[in-house]
């Protein structure tokens, strides 16, 4: 490439960060993406800039596209100025831990596994691996300056970005909207180049560097978001398998629980099954709740011009205080109603606590409030133990009970189940008063 202005300015960005939900980042045959001279994990500079392009396009800059955006670059505005190196492990000696877990493929029409003729359709099992949370990436971001105006607003932006991404707005890789690719920035270090100085562009030419922690003035402050957050604190009412498909040694139950290194979890793929499989079925009872409500929140499949990308992210909810406990059962033939030969099996089940987090992307919706509304009703139906998760619901199990449900939407909103606090129930209310004002007027 041939570059016709001259280069006047270089700010470097030195970005050490820990993962602290799972990543996937696949190459062309679906396996994670090797280096072939380390052997090591990497991410690629192309994915990490598409993630930050697209929020900084989403939320930052809405003006901007592929035609004119002057820090990412655009047909028309010309070359980005901002270089997204390739990522690689913060320590090269460790290569982290890659995992994988079960996934089923299910039928949205209907809510069920049942199968098909396309591998890709429901009833398909498959399997996400990852690289485990945990493991610290380096980032490295380059600013250039080629005379033109408003250079330290771009810094400025970039800087804003990195907050983003610390505080897991930009996520990387794959399997975005389940939680994975979220990332702590732990450090940043800041470098600064003014190549019409000859003490600035020799220090460059010898790779001397003179760096600056910007840590803390980076990520301090106050930060704004466009998404709605909920929380629920809780302890398990009932036994809980959320059964995992790792291959066990003989002497093991035969269902366990999925683990994250040494945590019992709760996928967030789980979680947001079950949650949308209550919302819709919230929406075939109550008329008043209309297809494009579901539609804002889950998103509708690819395959056609409609196609739109999920707006809730749910997370990993890690069970602590752990109580274990196995229960013998006997598989029953549906035909006879009786017992299968040989069909003995153990299920090793847990209760504790967790804390349960997922949020609501609003970008581009006018008024969100009827899809809050819609997650208030079914987080209170999780709440109050009237929605399971995992296996057993033929026998009660996967049934939680909430301490408090809470709501950030620009205040924060705390309902602690067991009080009578109105004014809490006042403002969940109006979330639900629109959802249903939203039917009304259809």
């Amino acid at each position: 490439m041939i570059y016709k202005e001259e280069l006047l300015n270089m700010v470097k960005y030195d970005v050490k960060a820990v993962l602290v939900s799972p990543l996937a980042i696949k190459d062309d045959n679906d396996e994670l993406r090797v280096d072939q001279l380390t052997g090591g994990v990497y991410i690629p500079g192309s994915s990490i800039a598409g993630a930050f392009r697209n929020y900084y396009e989403s939320y930052v800059n809405k003006n901007s596209d592929e035609n004119i955006n002057e820090l990412f670059g655009g047909r028309k505005s010309g070359m980005g100025k901002v270089v997204f190196y390739d990522a690689h492990l913060a320590d090269e000696s460790t290569q982290g831990t890659v995992s994988s877990r079960p996934g089923l493929k299910i039928d949205n029409s209907r809510q069920t596994e049942a199968k098909s003729g396309d591998i890709k359709e429901s009833g398909t099992k498959f399997s996400r691996k990852f690289m485990e949370k945990g493991m610290a990436f380096r980032f490295v971001f380059e600013l250039n300056n080629y005379g033109e105006e408003g250079f330290e607003k771009k810094q400025k932006e970039l800087e804003n970005l990195i907050k983003a991404f610390s505080v897991g707005d930009i996520s990387l890789g794959g399997n975005k909207m389940i939680g994975y690719g979220r990332f702590k920035v732990e450090s940043v270090f800041k470098e600064e180049y003014n190549f019409t100085n000859a003490d600035d562009l020799l220090r460059f030419m010898l790779r001397n560097p003179k760096s600056k922690d910007v840590t803390k003035y980076i990520l301090s402050g106050d930060y704004s978001t466009l998404k709605v957050r909920f929380k629920v604190k809780a302890k398990t009412a009932t036994p809980l398998l959320i059964r995992d498909e790792v291959i066990r040694s003989s002497d093991e139950p035969d269902g366990i629980n999925i683990k994250d290194g040494n945590d019992f979890i709760i996928p967030g793929s789980s979680l947001k099954g079950v949650i949308r499989s209550r919302a819709q079925r919230l929406q075939k009872t109550f008329p008043c709740i209309g297809e494009d409500i579901i539609s804002n929140i889950f998103g509708i499949e690819a395959g056609g011009d409609n196609s739109q990308i999920s707006r809730l992210k749910c997370f990993d909810t890690v069970i602590r205080d752990c109580k274990k406990r196995v229960y013998n059962k006997i598989k029953i033939d549906h035909f006879t109603g009786g017992t299968m030969q040989g069909a003995l099996s153990e299920d090793e089940v847990i209760m504790g606590k967790l804390d349960i987090e997922c949020t609501l992307d609003t970008a581009g919706l006018k008024d969100y409030k009827k899809e809050v509304g819609l997650l208030l009703l079914v987080l209170r139906d999780l709440c109050v133990g009237d929605l399971c998760m995992g296996s057993g619901y033929a026998v009660g199990w996967g049934y939680m009970k909430a301490e408090t449900l809470e709501l950030f939407d620009g205040e924060n909103i705390v309902f602690g189940f067991g009080t009578d606090d109105k004014e809490a129930l006042g403002k969940f209310d109006l979330y639900i008063s629109k959802l249903m004002e939203a039917g009304c007027k259809q």
